[in-house]
């Protein structure tokens, strides 16, 4: 048997002392419309990061392909007459 908790006792009688808040009628409907925006905001921000790390994984194949930092050879011909 386990003897009474000062602690939770105090709290109890606390509790059981105030009324209660009402609760707006309308709490579990905005609670249901912010989790979806922020579930939208993030599976948003997911897509933009993935195209994001895209775009740059083709830049770097793009460039490691095209060497677009060397020289261009040179294309001159010899002169023909004198």
């Amino acid at each position: 048997m386990r003897l009474p908790d000062r602690k939770e006792t105090e709290v109890r009688g606390l509790l059981e002392s105030v009324p209660l808040a009402p609760v707006p009628p309308d709490l579990a409907l905005r609670a249901l419309l912010r989790g979806l925006r922020i579930a939208r905001r993030r599976r948003t921000a997911a897509l933009l990061l993935w195209l994001v790390f895209t775009f740059a994984l083709a830049f770097a194949v793009w460039a490691a392909v095209a060497q677009p930092w060397a020289a261009q050879p040179v294309q001159t011909t010899t002169p023909t007459g004198w």
